[in-house]
Parts: structure tokens; sequence; C-alpha cells
């Protein structure tokens, strides 16, 4: 069973690993359902909502893998709910917790001597620039930059807003040891004022020295002799020339995972059972992943026809509002500048089609 926000990545890779799921997930697209035994579709990721479809797949799958992904982490009862009724594939209640309680989190990188941009979780005063962040946000949703008299909410912090690279390293754990996958640079989007760091996508291209390679792959090997994360997880950080600044830890898979050809899906259930694979999953050839969001309100038609490349293809019927994603695109090839340009290309024919 996979339980995510769009279960699509984990749907297709578990079936190229031999497993047709169930999945729960709030969008049940065209793509989740082609890959899945069962789907079902939900308001939220919250235990009311799973805790039926949760029982009824235990009963006919006694004790088989549970396995989430972006989402469920800001979901301790659901998380908990999942690992009674199944094997939980992934990081335990109390592995997430240590990473989304943010002041215990930076303290941990404090003692790690792990660099991060300086956060505050009081009102920051003075006249640098600060962004606003959520404990529970993913994605870049709720980061905004931060102005005197914006109104605060429960569980938000400050952030000093570093301009910079921001990228991303997707690494193998089994609680003490790890195998660093790739690192990518990653997009954002601005939508709005307030949606203007939104995740947009990713490439397997990264401009990291070799010396800064070698710094985070002895970060991410301290965090996790701190913290026992397991399976896949990202380490995301952003580079300002020489510097490397450390942002977060996304305990689960990430979309960085469909840039790999090989099972990874395997690999992370391996690794949570205390197996790390070794095959080597790194390639030659140039991968990225975008996601195009809406810049109007649009309903998808019947038989639309949807270039080859793109993923997460809604139903026919579905209303798309302004700053939704419409799908996502993934590209292959050898040079980085074609790449773009398909990307490019496909984000301009869909625009069209719609317009």
């Amino acid at each position: 069973m996979i339980i995510a926000n769009s279960g699509r990545m984990l749907a297709e890779a578990a079936c190229r690993s031999g497993f047709i799921p169930w999945v729960i997930d709030l969008f049940a697209d065209q793509d989740t359902l082609k890959y899945s035994e069962r789907v079902f579709r939900i308001e939220a990721l919250d235990e009311p909502f799973l805790k039926a479809i949760v029982a009824d797949f235990s009963s006919l799958n006694p004790m088989s893998p549970a396995v989430y992904g972006s989402g469920l982490e800001h979901y301790p009862k659901a998380l908990e709910l999942i690992s009674c009724e199944c094997e939980l594939v992934g990081n335990d209640i109390k592995t997430v917790r240590l990473i989304q309680q943010k002041k215990c989190f930076f303290e941990l990188l404090d003692h790690l001597e792990i660099n991060y941009p300086r956060v505050s979780f009081t009102e920051p005063k003075g006249a640098e620039q600060w962004l606003v962040k959520s404990e529970s946000g993913e994605g870049g949703h709720g980061i905004r930059l931060f102005r005197n008299g914006m109104p605060t909410q429960r569980n938000m912090y400050w952030q000093k807003y570093i301009e910079g690279t921001a990228c991303s390293a997707l690494f193998l754990a089994d609680g003490k040891n790890i195998r660093i996958i790739g690192f990518h640079a990653q997009w954002c989007e601005n939508l709005n004022a307030d949606q203007p760091f939104l995740f947009a996508g990713v490439i397997n291209r990264c401009p990291l020295s070799a010396e800064q390679a070698d710094i985070i792959h002895s970060w991410i090997t301290a965090l996790v002799r701190a913290i026992p994360l397991k399976g896949l997880n990202t380490l995301d950080f952003i580079i300002q020339g020489e510097r490397i600044y450390v942002l977060e830890v996304n305990p689960r898979p990430s979309a960085s995972m469909q840039l790999y050809d090989g099972d990874l899906f395997g690999a992370h259930l391996n690794a949570c059972r205390g197996i790390l694979d070794n095959t080597n999953f790194t390639s030659r050839t140039v991968c990225a992943y975008r996601i195009i969001y809406a810049d109007r309100s649009i309903t998808i038609p019947d038989a639309f026809c949807w270039p080859k490349a793109c993923r997460d293809l809604p139903i026919a019927g579905s209303i798309i509002r302004k700053g939704q994603p419409i799908c996502s695109i993934i590209a292959r090839d050898i040079n980085v500048r074609n790449v773009h340009r398909q990307l490019n290309e496909i984000r301009q024919t869909i625009f069209q089609s719609f317009n």
C-alpha cells in the first residue's frame, strides 16, 4: 500500500519493482489508476480518512508493507495507525518527529557543526531579509518573504534569506550507514506573493565541487548517526559560492527518486529492513522533472491528448484552479540544454492547448 499527497511516483516505482499496490492519495489521477490495483482519493492524509481503508487492506493483506511519500510525515496519528496495521516502510514516528520539530533539528545541526541559514523562533527585528516558514510546510508551501507587521501563526519560524542555488541530495540509509544516490539542482516558481518559492522541479545535475560533495556526505553521515533515518531521504541545501547551507531533511522518498531508472523502490524497502543496496544508480543521461502550474482556472476536456513526457495526468472533467498543478513532465537527453528545451516546449504546448 502507498500513501502520499500524490501516489503516482511511488505507484509507478512499485510496479517496476514487481508490486501492484493499493494507493491512497489526494488526486487519483490517470497514471495512478493505471499503476494500481485499487485507488482511494481522500480529502487529507489524516487518520480519520485513512482508518477504514487501512483496516480493509490489513485484513486482506496481513502485515504487508505500507510505503509513504510526501505529506504523511505531518500526520503522526496516521503514521501510528499504519504502523499498527501494516509493516511501516519508512522512518518511524519518533524519527519523523525529531526532523519535524525545527527547534530540536537546528539545535542538532549546531551540535554537529553543520552550517544552516540563521533561524529565529521569535519575530526578528532589523533590516535583514528573512523568510517566514511553517514547521509543517513542504514543497515551498507556506514560505514567504517576511515583512514587518505580517500576521503570524502557530508553528511558524523565521530563517535568514540567502541567495544561492537550491539543491538536494537523495540518499539511502539503514539507520547507521548511508549511500548517496545523487545530487540535484531544484527549481521554484513564484506564483504570487503568498507562494513565491513553490517547488517546481529538479534536475540530476548540481554545481557542487568534489570537496563540497564530500562535506555533504559527511553531514548526512553525522545526521544518520544522530537520527536513525532509514530508506530513501533527501537533504535540501543551498550553495552560495564556496559555502553550503543545510535547509532541511525530507524523511521520505522525494521527487528526485524518479530521475533514476534502477529499482529504487526495492532499495527503499531493503534499506528500511536494514539492507543497504550497493547497486550503482548513477546515469550519464540528464533527467529532469518539472511541475506545470495552471496560470488560470481550467477544466480538463474529454480525450485530451497529453504529450508523451507528461505524468500525473488529471482525469477528464477535473477542475484545476489557478496556481494548482496541471501535470508534470519528465525529460531526458544527453545534453542539459536539450532537456531545458524539451521542458519549455512541452510546457508551452500544454498552455497553448488550454488557451
